[in-house]
């Protein structure tokens, strides 16, 4: 692959500088937003984050902030260290970000500037559904949204889960050969973490696993069947303590939820929605564009993974609900968050390696000028609307919106 000039590089030293500039920004702005949402300041900033530190209604106490977030608070009496502890959060989540980002890029040989990766991975943070006045005019309601800001267990599920992925390619990359204990044990903790959070990656990403294992026993024969399925064998066995968790957690809610179980309502969260195919385009204009010309790409088990998580989150969130009080809640759609964050982080992969390689379409110019001209545009609608939706958020708006 040729890339372009690699002359005039930004000095990293001030990208680096300003980068931890806008963490440190980031990080003050997020304090103020969670400690009001905390408080819901001014009778604004509606968020589940009240409900878990104040303690409110009829939570599970084994999952993680219903357990974490009231003890905050019974320790120092106020909610700053809870607003401190969610903000780092989010500030992780962009550091988890540029980690799975480098990783992408150096498995495609790209070398890319830290600059670059550093803006995706705050691109990858606020992008969000295209606004489009007259025509699409929704940041919350009536799309799928990549992030929620208003839910503190979905934020630190995306979290672990970015951390957990990370882990698994590099387990993966060379689990035939070895399997080094350190990264097995890293790998367990980690999804366990997530399932602690929100078990909603678990239920997208173990199913692409399993078939990823059975792909791996049938294809791979330069290793025995023996060796092949014994290795198998041992990376599943880090998937154990989160399965376990998910399955007591379930037993746990059925005990205390009134009535409210999982039922199959296809395309039920579909029926309010008033145009679906320009519904799915704005929520995903960008990844989409990007895979549709990348799609030789789905030969790499690495992006294969990252799209079948997607289908199955899609899957789940158009076949299962749950009945009683919590029909609405949508809490199926978790999972497809989570996937399209992480197919969003694979696009923007995928498109700087597009637009570093001067043999990409070079065949075809005036298409590589569009293609690259059509992206930026894509890109820079999901950024804007996210910034100006995080902005009304941050300023007390209702997130349903």
């Amino acid at each position: 692959m040729e890339l372009q000039n690699q002359n005039n590089r930004i000095p990293s030293r001030l990208t680096d500088g300003i980068y931890i500039g806008i963490l440190v920004c980031l990080f003050a702005g997020f304090v103020m937003l969670f400690y009001r949402q905390c408080i819901r300041y001014n009778g604004g900033y509606i968020s589940d984050t009240i409900v878990y530190a104040q303690d409110m209604g009829d939570l599970v106490h084994s999952r993680m902030m219903a357990f974490i977030l009231p003890w905050f608070y019974r320790l120092t009496g106020d909610y700053y260290v809870t607003a401190v502890f969610l903000s780092l959060i989010i500030i992780a989540t962009i550091i988890a970000s540029y980690m799975l980002i480098s990783y992408l890029l150096e498995r495609e040989n790209v070398a890319a500037e830290r600059w670059q990766i550093q803006a995706m991975s705050l691109a990858s943070l606020v992008a969000t559904a295209i606004y489009i006045p007259g025509i699409y005019e929704h940041f919350y309601m009536e799309t799928w949204t990549r992030y929620s800001w208003q839910s503190p267990t979905q934020q630190a599920m995306i979290l672990f889960s970015l951390l957990s992925l990370l882990m698994f390619f590099r387990v993966y990359d060379s689990y035939m050969e070895s399997i080094k204990p350190g990264q097995w044990t890293g790998l367990a903790v980690l999804l366990f973490l997530t399932a602690w959070a929100k078990p909603n990656f678990m239920m997208v990403f173990a199913p692409v696993v399993i078939i990823v294992f059975i792909a791996d026993l049938v294809r791979r024969k330069d290793y025995s069947v023996g060796h092949r399925l014994s290795r198998i064998v041992m990376l599943g066995m880090a998937f154990v303590p989160a399965g376990i968790f998910i399955l007591v957690l379930n037993h746990l809610e059925g005990s205390v939820n009134d009535h409210s179980e999982i039922v199959i309502r296809p395309f039920f969260f579909l029926e309010e929605i008033s145009c679906v195919p320009l519904m799915i385009f704005c929520s995903l204009a960008f990844p989409l564009v990007v895979f549709a010309v990348n799609y030789r790409k789905l030969r790499d088990i690495y992006y294969r993974i990252i799209c079948g998580m997607t289908l199955f989150g899609i899957g789940e969130y158009l076949l299962l609900a749950e009945s009683g009080w919590k029909i609405d809640h949508g809490n199926f759609g978790w999972g497809r968050e989570v996937a399209e964050y992480i197919l969003f982080l694979a696009a923007l992969v995928l498109a700087l390696k597009n637009y570093r390689d001067k043999a990409f379409l070079a065949d075809r110019p005036v298409m590589r000028k569009v293609y690259l001209a059509a992206i930026a545009v894509l890109l820079a609608g999901h950024i804007i609307t996210g910034i100006v939706y995080l902005q009304l958020v941050a300023r007390g708006h209702k997130y349903r919106i």
